[in-house]
């Protein structure tokens, strides 16, 4: 694989980072903020949930990104939600900028990273021997599960009000 091919990809990747804040901007423009708070289950997840825990994961996953670069091989654990530390008092568009804020600081960190850099690893504590790009690649399947998620409280918000 040449430089640039590799260059190609982890562009790619960085792309499908960024997109997440706009997705997330056209998926709630028309939720209001006591919709926002519905729960299709009393343990499911609000649309604001999801927001405040994209903004958590972010935090996290990109403190696991740095570690794999200046450390070798450090030892890395599951990322658990912890949704009571959500704050739910924010406004979607609050919560929005905060997750946008982290996200454009992990892409700006990524986009400094050197090829070498991308295949450094870490010791995932499920997952094993994984690399920074496939963990770059996690975080984006994240990114989209939680997107989805959103989609399903839409619709079951609007089967609601029909």
């Amino acid at each position: 694989m040449t430089p640039r091919t590799l260059h190609t990809k982890y562009q790619m990747l960085l792309e499908a980072l960024d997109g997440t804040p706009r997705d997330l901007v056209r998926l709630t423009g028309r939720v209001d903020e006591a919709a926002a708070l519905v729960r299709p289950a009393p343990e499911a997840w609000c649309i604001k949930d999801v927001i405040a825990h994209l903004a958590q994961v972010e935090i996290a996953f990109r403190a696991r990104f740095v570690r794999m670069v200046e450390q070798d091989d450090p030892r890395e654990p599951l990322i658990w939600p912890d949704p009571t530390t959500h704050n739910l008092t924010k406004s979607v568009k609050d919560l929005i900028e905060v997750f946008s804020a982290e996200r454009a600081a992990t892409v700006n960190y990524l986009h400094g990273l050197t090829p070498q850099q991308w295949l450094r690893t870490c010791t995932h504590e499920t997952l094993g021997v994984t690399k920074l790009r496939r963990q770059v690649e996690i975080l984006i399947g994240h990114d989209n599960e939680h997107l989805a998620q959103i989609v399903s409280v839409r619709e079951f918000i609007e089967k609601q009000r029909a």
